[in-house]
């Protein structure tokens, strides 16, 4: 299994960016801030589960490739992705570190255009709907497909160009589909 997540840039242009499940924190468990950086950001993510191996998938098609819906949180080592970048080193390392996608449980998806949310505290600092997503579910899994072979069980991390900073031990993150709680945990 691997997580095909998208990445944007300042100009909200988007990438597909392959990462392996080390990355996965599971069942609600705490994330605990890593010792490598001192600032740290996330991003809510709506995640879909392949269910069909596939490659070179034509946008019309990419609705058969997907079965199941859950809400994830990508987390970024900001100041290790400034340090890589100054070296001139790729700055992957900073979102594919251990535990830095955050993965709720997944339940069956048919389409709907659910919303999805990201409170930090008790204070809602993001809410869309998926519909909303800059580069569409079917753009992106037609595009990821172009480059990497889909292959069932493989998370596709739909992400947007939103991102929380300032992140601190202590602070609680839930996440939201369809006002449903499906990710509540800390920062330790």
């Amino acid at each position: 299994m691997k997580l095909i997540c998208a990445e944007y840039n300042s100009d909200d242009r988007m990438s597909p960016q392959v990462i392996g499940d080390n990355a996965l924190l599971r069942n609600n468990n705490d994330f605990y801030y890593p010792d490598f950086t001192h600032e740290l950001s996330c991003v809510p993510q709506v995640v879909l589960r392949a269910c069909k191996l596939g490659k070179g998938v034509s946008e019309r098609f990419a609705s058969r490739y997907y079965d199941q819906i859950g809400v994830g949180v990508r987390f970024y080592a900001d100041s290790l992705r400034k340090e890589l970048f100054i070296n001139g080193l790729g700055t992957g390392l900073a979102s594919a570190f251990d535990d830095s996608a955050a993965l709720s449980n997944l339940q069956p998806y048919r389409g709907e255009d659910l919303t999805y949310s990201l409170r930090l505290n008790e204070t809602t600092v993001f809410e869309n709907r998926i519909s909303a997503l800059p580069v569409g579910i079917h753009a992106f899994i037609s595009r990821a497909s172009y480059y990497f072979m889909i292959k069932v069980g493989d998370l596709f991390f739909c992400g947007n160009p939103f991102c929380y900073s300032k992140l601190k031990v202590g602070d609680r993150i839930r996440a939201y589909l369809a006002e449903r709680c499906l990710l509540d945990f800390f920062i330790r």
